[in-house]
This record gives C-alpha cells, structure tokens and sequence, in this order.
C-alpha cells in the first residue's frame, strides 16, 4: 500500500509584542496533541521573499538550532523582524500555522520644543514643534487649546506641519509637529498642549505652554498737506 501526507494550512493568526519585552509566538495553540507531534519546524520568509529556517525539534530530541543569513547565531526578535513567521508540524500529516508578529512601542516622551517668545495678535507666528520620540508604528499628534483641539482653517490656526524621521539604527519613528498661529485677544492665558494616542497604552500629553500676547497698534496715518 501507498502512504500518504496530508498538507494542511491553518489560517493566519497576528501576535502583537511590546518592543522590549519578551512575547511568545504560538504554534498550533494546543489543537494537537503533543505526544502525536513526530516534527515541529519554524521557518520565516525573509525581506527578499526566500524561505528560511529557525529550529527543529525532533520527537524525543533536543531542539536544533538551523538558523542561517540573518538569523544566524541568534533566536531573538528585533523591530526589523516584523514579518510572517510558520510553524510546520508533521504528525500523520503536515500542518503550517502562520503567525503575523507586529512590534508596538509607544514614545518615549511627547514636548512641546521650539517655542515662541510670545504671540502677536493678528501676527502669523511659529508656536511650537511638539515632538513624539521613539515609537513604532508612527503616531498622529494632536494640538489643543484649553483642553480643545485645534485644527488648520487659515483663520487662527494658519497651518500644522507633520513629519516623520525614522531611525535607520533602531526603525524607530520620531513624529514632529510645526503649528502656525495667529493669536487673539482672548489667548491672554491660554494653555497649548499637543497629544497622541498610541495603538497601545494610554493618552500621552504634553506639559501645557503659555504665551505672552502682544499688540503692534498701526502706524498713524500720514497726511500730505499741499500750499
């Protein structure tokens, strides 16, 4: 008689780890009997697209480390191995069980930098760059006013400058956030901050920032006399 295999392939699952931290990647998560197990391989496909070993654990032998290129000489996750990584396990048949690792780090810290030395009424003005350090994926920054959001419509709030600078070291992103503003009357007093939200923990906000408003009356009106 013929022996035959059946392949099998489980649907994706997504672990989500802290940078930093240990995370566990599962493998099968318990749907098969481990004294049924003959095999378990993990393997990854690399940047490039190619297929690539970690480990091997034979039944009733010690794990094989069969790491190669990149892997090589270590089992230990960095920001760059965010990726799809495959549990193969061979009992009667073969089963793969894919695991999409994705590595959240929320900023080291959220300031308000280059500040105005005050704010002129009627005068576009520089306010401040607010600055998320460090942090995977990238975050939106959010300014406020009084606890309120400001958002650009070339009345008060001229504009907001976005950008992002990714460490090429670490791929860690740094935001920064340039706001324009035209100041009022009313602002005498006013706490600016800015905020961000990262996909996880909490609300980050910065330390509030006051400012001197100023006023700049017109220069009085010039009259051409004629004898």
């Amino acid at each position: 008689f013929v022996s035959t295999r059946q392949f099998m392939l489980s649907s994706l699952e997504t672990v989500i780890g802290l940078y930093g931290e240990t995370f566990e990647i599962p493998c099968n998560n318990g749907t098969i009997n481990a004294q049924d197990i003959l095999m378990t391989k993990w393997k990854y496909v690399s940047h490039k697209g190619l297929t690539g070993d970690l480990l091997v654990k034979q039944k009733n032998q010690n794990v094989s480390i069969s790491a190669t290129d990149e892997y090589k000489g270590r089992v230990s996750m960095a920001l760059t191995d965010q990726r799809t990584f495959t549990c193969m396990v061979v009992t009667g048949d073969i089963t793969e069980y894919p695991v999409n690792v994705v590595i959240y780090k929320s900023p080291a810290g959220l300031e308000i930098s280059d500040k105005a030395e005050d704010l002129e009424i009627g005068k576009l003005t520089k306010l401040g760059t607010c600055v998320a350090k460090d942090s995977n994926p990238a975050v939106n920054i959010t300014w406020q006013k009084n606890n309120r959001p400001l958002v650009a419509d070339g009345k008060g709030v001229d504009s907001i400058h976005a950008s992002v600078l990714v460490d090429p070291v670490t791929g860690l992103s740094t935001t920064s956030s340039m706001l324009e503003y035209s100041a009022k009357k009313e602002d005498t007093g006013a706490e600016f901050t800015c905020s961000t939200r990262h996909t996880v923990g909490t609300e980050l906000v910065s330390s509030p920032a006051t400012f001197t408003i100023t006023y700049s009356p017109p220069p009085p009106p010039r009259y051409k006399l004629t004898f």
